[in-house]
């Protein structure tokens, strides 16, 4: 007599990158602002879309699957680029900004400390590059 054995693949299991909190709205806006002020640029816009905002744990974001997965995406110019990064990690939880020559996105640590991240490279700032400009247009929450 012949067994056969059951073989089941599974796909592996992934845990998303989930919010170690919230904070009211306008402490996140204050933190922007200040961050705002420390880059020296008054014309950015600030848009809060709920009354209280996630902050993550720094560690958690930086070995985070979707913050891996948005970097191996294929970088094709005009087609998929800087905005569709942004778009990308921003679909998965974090903030967006922009500047006058670059997309990129942000989040708030469980420490109030801001953090800008380079979706291309994974990268976490507490600073922008020269090369992701210097002039904010608007920060969008999530």
């Amino acid at each position: 007599m012949c067994f056969k054995k059951k073989i089941v693949i599974t796909e592996p299991v992934v845990t998303p990158l989930k919010a170690a909190g919230k904070i009211d709205a306008g402490k996140i806006y204050a933190i922007i602002q200040a961050k705002l002020d420390e880059l020296k640029d008054t014309q950015a816009s600030i848009f809060i879309p709920d009354m209280k905002m996630k902050v993550y744990n720094k560690e958690k974001v930086m070995a985070s699957h979707e913050l891996e997965e948005v970097d191996s995406l294929v970088y094709a110019s005009e087609e998929f680029d800087c905005d569709d990064f942004a778009a990308e990690l921003y679909g998965r939880g974090m903030g967006l900004v922009w500047t006058q020559i670059h997309a990129l996105n942000w989040f708030v640590d469980t420490t109030d400390t801001f953090w800008f991240i380079e979706p291309q490279t994974k990268k976490i700032s507490q600073s922008l590059e020269e090369w992701q400009g210097s002039d904010c247009r608007f920060f969008l929450g999530r």
